[in-house]
C-alpha cells in the first residue's frame, strides 16, 4: 500500500505540470484546470491496479476523460442558459414545463447563494441581482476591488459547483 502512494507521489511529482498544460490547453481555464488535475488523481487513487509503466498512460487518459465531462457540462449550461434567456425574451410563450424548469434553476441558485460566506453572498447578490460592477461594490462596499473580485470567484464557484450537480 505504502509503495502505491509513493508511486502516485511520484507520478504527481513528475507528470503534474505537463497534465496542467495539457488540460489548460484544451478548456482555457487555469482555476478549473487544476480542479481537474485534482480529479485526476483522486481517479488514479480509486485505481486498483497501478502499473508503473502505462501510468501516463492512464493518468493522460483520465484527465482526457474528465475534460470531455467538463466540456459536455460546460455546453449543457450554455443550453440551460441559452434556454432561459429565450424564455424570459417570449414570456408569452411559455409553457408550464418551461415555466417550472426555469423557476427550478433559479431555485436551486438561490438556495446556492446560501453556501456562501455572508461577505461572498452579499458580492454575489450585488453583482448578480442588482447588476453592480467590481468598482461600484468595492466603493459601497468600502472594501478593496480585489477583496470583492475575491469574494466574486469563490461565490460564483460554490454556485457554479451546486448548478452542475442537477445538470
Amino acid at each position: 500500500m505504502q509503495a502505491r502512494h509513493f508511486l502516485i507521489t511520484e507520478a504527481f511529482n513528475v507528470y503534474s505540470s505537463a497534465l496542467h498544460h495539457y488540460i489548460c490547453n484544451r478548456i482555457n481555464d487555469k482555476e478549473e484546470a487544476s480542479d481537474i488535475l485534482q480529479d485526476t488523481f483522486v481517479r488514479l487513487l480509486d485505481c486498483d491496479v497501478i502499473c508503473k509503466e502505462s501510468l501516463k498512460s492512464l493518468l493522460f487518459t483520465i484527465a482526457n476523460n474528465l475534460v470531455i465531462d467538463h466540456i459536455r457540462r460546460h455546453y449543457k449550461r450554455q443550453e440551460i442558459y441559452s434556454y432561459m434567456y429565450d424564455a424570459m425574451k417570449e414570456k408569452h410563450a411559455l409553457t408550464p414545463e418551461q415555466v417550472a424548469c426555469a423557476k427550478d434553476i433559479a431555485e436551486k441558485e438561490h438556495q446556492a447563494m446560501f453556501r456562501l460566506s455572508p461577505a461572498a453572498m452579499r458580492v454575489y447578490k450585488m453583482t448578480r441581482e442588482e447588476g453592480m460592477t467590481i468598482d461600484e461594490i468595492a466603493a459601497e462596499l468600502g472594501i478593496s476591488r480585489r477583496t470583492v473580485e475575491c469574494h466574486q470567484l469563490r461565490g460564483r464557484k460554490i454556485v457554479r459547483e451546486s448548478l452542475r450537480k442537477i445538470v
